[in-house]
């Protein structure tokens, strides 16, 4: 049976297929990157500060709160692998990890306030 066939037979086979297409060009574009969705504990002071973060950056573009999760999880694995790599990760609990986090952090602020003040003469 050809489809000429099949049109001439069922009349709304065709109108059930323009249906089911999408329509191009209409409605909120797809993200760029697909997330899976998974659970999140945070503490009240984390989600607060996450939400804080979201407010704040929403003012130059627009991010949810799982896309700031991930660019943490990205930014804090570059920095675990790099401490890693150079035999620098001493961390032998959490709070301690948060520390090494944190001064590495302030470490990276420090050199670019050098960089800046050299810039500046």
């Amino acid at each position: 049976m050809s489809a000429d066939e099949i049109k001439g037979e069922y009349p709304f086979a065709e109108l059930a297929k323009r249906q089911h297409r999408q329509p191009r060009g209409r409605g909120r574009p797809l993200k760029g990157v697909r997330r899976d969705p998974t659970t999140v504990y945070l503490t009240e002071a984390e989600r607060e500060l996450l939400g804080r973060l979201q407010v704040e950056l929403q003012r130059y573009f627009s991010v949810n709160r799982s896309e700031l999760v991930g660019v943490a999880v990205a930014l804090l694995s570059e920095m675990v692998n790099d401490a890693v790599a150079a035999d620098a990760l001493t961390s032998n609990d959490l709070d301690a990890f948060l520390a090494w986090a944190v001064d590495k952090i302030d470490f990276i602020k420090l050199e670019n306030q050098k960089k800046d003040r050299g810039r500046s003469r």
